[in-house]
Parts: C-alpha cells; sequence; structure tokens
C-alpha cells in the first residue's frame, strides 16, 4: 500500500479581468503610498471565488507568484496538511488488521522505506538521522476497534499541538508537529500531492522546526538564500483553493483545516496583517473569514511579513477572494498598501465581466502613468475628460 497522494489538481486558471484589476489596484498604490519601494516588493497570488454547478472555481492573478520566498510560520500549513494526509493513509492500512501492534509493524516495515527514500536530500543531511526523519506512529496515533478491524484518531497531545501550531503560532508547538511527523513525510506529502516541485527546488518547503531542535534542510528562496521555510504564493493558494472546496485529503480533514485558519484569523495571538481593526489601520471594504500569517527576519535583519486569507467583499458576502503574499515589509505604510490593493482589486474586478480584460477607468490612466513619471503631453484635465 503507498503512503503518499496521487497529485492534486491544479484548481487556478489565469484570469485577464482579474490580472488587469490587481496591476491597475498595485499601480494605485504606488501613487497613493509614495515611500514604497519600486517596483512592488511584495509577492502575490489574488483568487477570485465563484460559484459553479459544479462546485468552486478558482480564478488567479499575480505578481511573481512563481517565485519561492522565505516565508516563516507561514509554511507551518505544509504540515497542517501532511497530519491529515498521513492520518487518512494510515487508516487505509488499519482497517485490513486488528491490533495496533499489527497496525505500528506493518506501517514501519511498508511505509518507512517509501517515505525516507521519497526526498533524498533530506536523507542525505548530515546529522539527521532515519529515526527523526521518520513519522512517530505511536505518539501521533490513538486506535479504536471499527467493525472487526481499528480506526486511527490524533492523539490528544499531537491534537492539541497540532490546533495550537496554527492558531497560536507558537513555534514550540510547531516543532512538536514537526518532530512528530518527520521531515521526510512532510515534504514527501506536498511533493506527491503537487505542491512541492523538486526540480526546481519550488513550491511549499518546511524541514526546520522553528526552534533548531533537528537539523534544517534548506532550498533557495528569491528573498533570502537558503532558507528551511519557503513556498510559492501560487502553491499555497492552490492549497487553500483545495481547502475551501473541501477536497484537501477528504471532506472531513478539509473541513477541521478551514476551522483552524478561521480560528486563527479570530482568537489568534497574532492578528493578521489585513485585519485593519487589530492593527489600527485604516479601514477596508472586505471582511476576514480565515488567515494563517508568517513573520520574521532576513539574513539582512530585514523583517517581512507573510499571509494565506480568505477575504470576502463587505457589500457582497458572496464574492469570496483567496489572498497570498510573501516578503512584504513590516511597516504600516506596506500593510496598508496592501490592503488598498486588495481592496480595490475587489471593487475593479467586481467592474469587468468574468474572464475579459477590464478597461481602465480615466483615473486610473492618470494615476498608472504618473506612477511610470511619464510627463503628460495634454493637460491632465483633458486626460480625465477622455
Amino acid at each position: 500500500m503507498k503512503p503518499f497522494p496521487a497529485p492534486y489538481p491544479t484548481l487556478l486558471g489565469d484570469d485577464p479581468a482579474l490580472q488587469t484589476a490587481l496591476d491597475t489596484a498595485v499601480s494605485e498604490a504606488l501613487t497613493q503610498f509614495p515611500g514604497l519601494t519600486r517596483p512592488f516588493r511584495a509577492a502575490i497570488s489574488f483568487v477570485a471565488v465563484d460559484q459553479t454547478p459544479d462546485g468552486l472555481a478558482f480564478r488567479h492573478a499575480g505578481l511573481r507568484y512563481g517565485d519561492s520566498y522565505f516565508t516563516a510560520s507561514l509554511a507551518k500549513i505544509g504540515a497542517l496538511y501532511a497530519a491529515y494526509e498521513l492520518r487518512r493513509s494510515v487508516n487505509a492500512v488499519a482497517r485490513e488488521v486488528t491490533t495496533s501492534q499489527q497496525l505500528f509493524t506493518r506501517l514501519r516495515n511498508e511505509f518507512d522505506p517509501v517515505i525516507d527514500a521519497s526526498v533524498p536530500a533530506i536523507a542525505q543531511t548530515p546529522g539527521l538521522t532515519r529515526v527523526q526523519r521518520l513519522p512517530k506512529y505511536e505518539q501521533i496515533f490513538a486506535t479504536a476497534p471499527a467493525g472487526g478491524a481499528l480506526a486511527c484518531s490524533f492523539q490528544p497531545g499531537f491534537q492539541d499541538n497540532l490546533n495550537k501550531m496554527i492558531i497560536k503560532g507558537r513555534n514550540e508547538f510547531a516543532s512538536a508537529v514537526i518532530q512528530a511527523l518527520g521531515y521526510s513525510w512532510i515534504n514527501g506529502a506536498l511533493k506527491a500531492g503537487g505542491f512541492f516541485f523538486p526540480p526546481a527546488a519550488t513550491g511549499i518547503w518546511l524541514a526546520g522546526t522553528f526552534t533548531g531542535s533537528l537539523p534544517a534542510v534548506d532550498i533557495p528562496s528569491v528573498n533570502d538564500a537558503m532558507v528551511a521555510q519557503a513556498s510559492t504564493c501560487f502553491d499555497m493558494a492552490n492549497l487553500y483553493a483545495h481547502i475551501m472546496r473541501r477536497t484537501l485529503v477528504d471532506f472531513g480533514s478539509s473541513n477541521f483545516m478551514y476551522a483552524l485558519l478561521g480560528t486563527s484569523a479570530f482568537a489568534g495571538d497574532d492578528p493578521s496583517f489585513l485585519d485593519f481593526a487589530q492593527r489600527r489601520l485604516p479601514a477596508r471594504d472586505f471582511a476576514l473569514l480565515a488567515s494563517k500569517i508568517g513573520h520574521g527576519s532576513l539574513k539582512s535583519g530585514i523583517p517581512v511579513n507573510s499571509e494565506a486569507a480568505v477575504v470576502e467583499s463587505s457589500a457582497d458576502p458572496t464574492r469570496q477572494f483567496v489572498v497570498v503574499f510573501q516578503d512584504s515589509l513590516d511597516d504600516d505604510n506596506s500593510l496598508s498598501a496592501l490592503g488598498y490593493i486588495v481592496d480595490r482589486t475587489i471593487k475593479l474586478s467586481h467592474l469587468a465581466p468574468t474572464g475579459q480584460p477590464m478597461p481602465a477607468a480615466p483615473s486610473d490612466v492618470v494615476q498608472a502613468l504618473a506612477a511610470m513619471g511619464v510627463d503628460f503631453s495634454v493637460p491632465e484635465t483633458d486626460l480625465r475628460g477622455w
């Protein structure tokens, strides 16, 4: 029996109208917030969520969304996904045995060799033992009789660490989860699921405990050289899309993961960077539904933020969006600009037919020209009249 899943499909589709809306919003932000670095620093995936007869559909626009960035605690979502993926695989074996000893013996004999070979860079890391690389099944799972076989649930202590890793965001809880799952399982599951791509070393990667309790395994990043926690905006947004569609692992697992992200948005120790009430930044016309943030300093000492969030339009709560950003600076000006971009993109996307390029309004053209330093050959009032 194979421990790893088949690749999940890419749910995100490019949308020219949404891309135009995002590009226009960024151009406006560079004018509205003159202290921003140019070109605009943050990488973004912006996804419009549509109801269709076949379920949710996801239209995508973005900036530098295929590049891997140091993403700090946002990468903990990779461990959350991997935990539920492991539970599904373990329960497939549990249905064929009658005792816990049989189960754990089969897992070590059948799963462990495949898991350990799944990510050679991890298996070859000096100072990282085989036991440290692999799942600690007895520590993670409790078993119970089920129709002449077994069923597995998370041990209460592991479930508590998993919940607190997302809601509280504290590194000691993440370290306990990561050590229990093992680097090889976490990153093998991300690779098999189609959220990490070894040849280019891009996608979601988590091979550090945040506490230094195990040696880290690094990959290249755009913003911080070699790092142990990295992601692209696109792959994180695609993982979120599967959670929202309830197709990541299974319906129940997706439902619980979304509930954790929703709780994190409202009861977490560190508020969302898009929660302007708690951050004391200018209010925007969207509401936060779910969130996981990342915050850390680059090797240069510059603090950067990342986040994957679900928001809805305040004017029309049926209109929901996945917003993933990385490598934003931590100052109020940068965070206010991000809020402006999200708000403005939502409003501009509402003006255009789905899938169609959106014509820019005259004021948008003026602001875009000004942001590029173009001198007007006619008076600005004439441009606005055009």
